[in-house]
């Protein structure tokens, strides 16, 4: 089986980060390469690998040639969307200093802009053509939508586990999707769908 993965969220504590950030007095806002520079001068000692979920890394680390990273470089934050070179630029870094491609072929690593949908569909397209199997795992509602459109099997990574997520009119979502909250979660789950095929 292949592994769809993002990264934020998924793989990556982006929250960590954020607070870390807050801490050392970087806001969020300047995010750019010169932030990764910036964190090491105001605290030596710290590693990005240090922010990958446990249960994450040893994942990682168990499956990472059947592993591919699909993760979008825009922000929640409005104004770090102005520029997507240096959000692909900024996303692409933080994989690598997180220690991703010490496991994930850098060629798996796939840093989109806003949108997933055309690496999903290239991804499913040619994990198809070569008789694989795979799923796609991601935090946000929209991307694991964009997957069902596109007929790949998805599971959403509740970190928070909110076991549903509220629409505008506070109608719970996301209840039709398979739900984990850790890959320890996702590996029972994967295994559950082996014994049933």
């Amino acid at each position: 089986m292949k592994y769809i993965l993002d990264f934020d969220e998924v793989l990556f504590n982006t929250t960590a980060l954020k607070e870390k950030m807050s801490a050392l007095g970087i806001p969020e806002s300047q995010r750019g390469l010169d932030v990764f520079e910036r964190i090491a001068q105001a605290d030596p000692t710290f590693d990005f690998r240090q922010l990958v979920f446990p249960g994450a890394l040893a994942f990682v680390q168990e499956h990472g040639k059947d592993c591919l990273i699909v993760s979008s470089a825009s922000s929640v934050t409005a104004e770090n969307n102005t520029d997507l070179q240096q959000q692909l630029a900024f996303q692409t870094e933080k994989i690598m200093r997180a220690g991703m491609t010490d496991f994930i072929d850098p060629g798996n690593v796939h840093v989109v802009g806003a949108q997933k949908h055309e690496a999903l569909e290239a991804l499913r397209d040619m994990l198809i053509a070569q008789g694989e199997s795979f799923v796609f795992v991601d935090d946000r509602e929209r991307y694991i939508r964009e997957a069902r459109e596109l007929e790949i099997p998805a599971v959403w990574m509740d970190r928070g586990q909110l076991g549903v997520l509220r629409g505008p009119e506070g109608v719970p979502t996301m209840l039709e999707f398979p739900r984990v909250g850790s890959f320890a979660e996702l590996r029972q789950l994967i295994a559950s769908w082996k014994e049933t095929e």
